[in-house]
Order: C-alpha cells, then sequence, then structure tokens
C-alpha cells in the first residue's frame, strides 16, 4: 500500500445579493427543473443504455439549460433539531447540480475529476435575514489539477467552461 497526498490551492466564490434565499432557492429551483421527481437527472443518465439515449434524456430534461437538480441537503433542518431550536441556523442549503453533457467534457481527461463533478454550490440565509449568499469552490481550481496536482490543460479549459456555466447561473439567480 502506498499513500500520496498533492497540495493545491482552491478558489472559494461568494456571491451576495438582498434577495431572500427562498427566492433564490425557488429560482435555483426553477432553473434546475427541480420537480416532483428529485432523482429524474439520476435517473436519466444512469438508465441510457448509448450516448445518443442519453443525450436525448438529458436534454429532454434541461429544456435548454446548463443544469439539472441532482439533490439538496438542507442543513439548517437537521442543526435546529440537534440544537434543539428553531433559530440556529438560518435556511443554509447544500444543491449538488450538473449535467452528464457537460460532465464528460473534463471526466474524458480525467476520471478524478468525478470528485467535484457534479458541482455544488452552498445557499446561506444571511443570519439577520436581510439577503442570501451562495458559495461553491471555483470548479476549474478544484478539478483541473487532475490526479497528481499538474496541469493539465484539456481539463483545465473544460473546467474553466463550466466555471463560466456555473458563474451565469449563480448570477441569474441572485439577481435583485
Amino acid at each position: 500500500m502506498s499513500k500520496q497526498t498533492f497540495q493545491f490551492p482552491a478558489t472559494r466564490v461568494v456571491f451576495e445579493t438582498p434577495t431572500p434565499a427562498a427566492t433564490v432557492c425557488a429560482r435555483l429551483d426553477e432553473e434546475l427543473h427541480r420537480g416532483d421527481d428529485s432523482q429524474a437527472a439520476l435517473k436519466a443518465a444512469l438508465s441510457a443504455q448509448n450516448k445518443e439515449e442519453l443525450e436525448k434524456n438529458i436534454q429532454a430534461l434541461s429544456h435548454g439549460n446548463d443544469f439539472l437538480f441532482f439533490g439538496a441537503i438542507p442543513h439548517h433542518t437537521w442543526f435546529n433539531a440537534y440544537m434543539g431550536t428553531t433559530d440556529a441556523a438560518p435556511l443554509t442549503i447544500t444543491y449538488t447540480l450538473g449535467n452528464p453533457l457537460i460532465a464528460q467534457t473534463m471526466l474524458r481527461h480525467s476520471l478524478v475529476a468525478g470528485l467535484h463533478v457534479p458541482p455544488r454550490v452552498l445557499v446561506l440565509e444571511r443570519a439577520d435575514g436581510n439577503g442570501t449568499r451562495i458559495v461553491y469552490d471555483l470548479p476549474s481550481s478544484i478539478i483541473a489539477p487532475g490526479l497528481a496536482g499538474g496541469p493539465h490543460e484539456e481539463l483545465r479549459e473544460a473546467a474553466e467552461a463550466l466555471d463560466a456555466k456555473l458563474e451565469r447561473l449563480i448570477a441569474k439567480v441572485t439577481r435583485e
């Protein structure tokens, strides 16, 4: 057995808006086509038998958008229960959002990209209730190093394309 460790810098992105967290979440849910079947995107990806079927399934679900809903963890719910109160934590939800058609642009260069694909974003209501922060780690800063921590040009370019798509989405849902 052997173990290797690699250090690399990551970039954290924080969007702040006076828009209420509930509004930001509703917009995000709409953009991600979050519906009654919260596992629709995962099912569409895993049930496909070939490239054409996968593309058809994902395009039908995404309606032309870049991202689909893959999951959400409402941390405030369990944390408030643990603390025995309803106000220990403001609304705090980690969203997992992605698109297999975008993911493949990175995974084809390094399967290790799967550690951070699909990406996650944290929607965090300000403690005073006056606005929202959306926090995420810039995909290219955590995906591009690959397995060995060194540069990989094609992987970096694909991850930077994801950066731009993610920023467009977050700018859209945080608008005032």
